[in-house]
């Protein structure tokens, strides 16, 4: 359908003083399906057209009339068809529209929810935005720099291999990609348990035993130690979380 007559529907439907809900349930239909077609979304059956001519007193040719040539409705219409995804309904009116743009959820009161590439959006059933929950760009782009730290780490490992003959402790660098990474999370949403400090243990185990000051030291036995380190680090996080938390009620 074009935009043209979705208009022309919408006009005729507020002259005679219908709602979308009354429109709907004077054809038997439900209400998104009335708002489809005045969003140009969808096209009314035959049955339909002949109701709504009726129902307005005007004939299919007013109704359907329009100033648009054959191939501008025809490449309207494959392009509708082009991104048209999966649509699964069933019996109550609830619906789900998968396409180019997104998920959209339909219940059969009329509420949506969308999920796109800018986040969650809720709507009622007049269309009226209630909910909104924005994708956190800020984690997309430090995960984006995860893996270009991750690049950088492949040929620092290669690099030193090659160069230096460190194929044995070298591969260590792989860690840290994650550990800078988790503090920048933890910085960003303001939370310490976000430090991925399994990571900074395992990284600073092998390395200092591995590499600084090398397996000459010694030091597999004692810095075995280091480990305890990872719970301490979230049973002291939690805890002062709890205490500050406590105070502030």
């Amino acid at each position: 359908m074009t935009i043209e007559i979705a208009d022309r529907l919408i006009k005729l439907r507020k002259k005679y003083g219908y709602s979308q809900e009354e429109l709907a349930d004077k054809l038997g239909l439900s209400r998104q399906a009335v708002s489809k077609w005045e969003r140009a979304e969808a096209s009314p059956d035959t049955d339909n057209l002949i109701c709504l001519a009726k129902l307005y007193g005007v004939s299919l040719d007013e109704l359907l009339s329009t100033d648009e040539d054959v191939d501008t409705i025809v490449k309207e219409q494959v392009k509708k068809d082009e991104s048209a995804g999966v649509h699964i309904s069933d019996k109550d009116g609830s619906r789900i529209d998968i396409d180019d743009k997104g998920v959209r959820l339909t219940d059969d009161d009329g509420s949506t929810l969308v999920v796109d590439n800018d986040g969650i959006h809720g709507f009622d059933k007049d269309g009226k935005e209630v909910k909104r929950h924005h994708l956190d760009k800020t984690l997309k782009i430090i995960g984006i720099i995860e893996g270009g730290l991750g690049i950088v780490s492949l040929v620092a490992f290669f690099l030193l291999g090659s160069l230096l003959g460190a194929w044995y402790w070298a591969w260590t660098l792989f860690f840290v990609p994650e550990i800078i990474c988790s503090f920048a999370r933890a910085i960003h949403k303001r939370n310490a348990s976000e430090v991925n400090m399994p990571f900074i243990v395992l990284f600073t185990f092998f390395f200092v035993c591995m590499a600084f000051p090398g397996l000459e030291a010694n030091l597999w036995h004692p810095m075995w130690v280091i480990f305890f380190a990872i719970p301490l680090y979230y049973i002291s996080v939690n805890l002062i979380k709890n205490i500050i938390h406590f105070e502030e009620k």
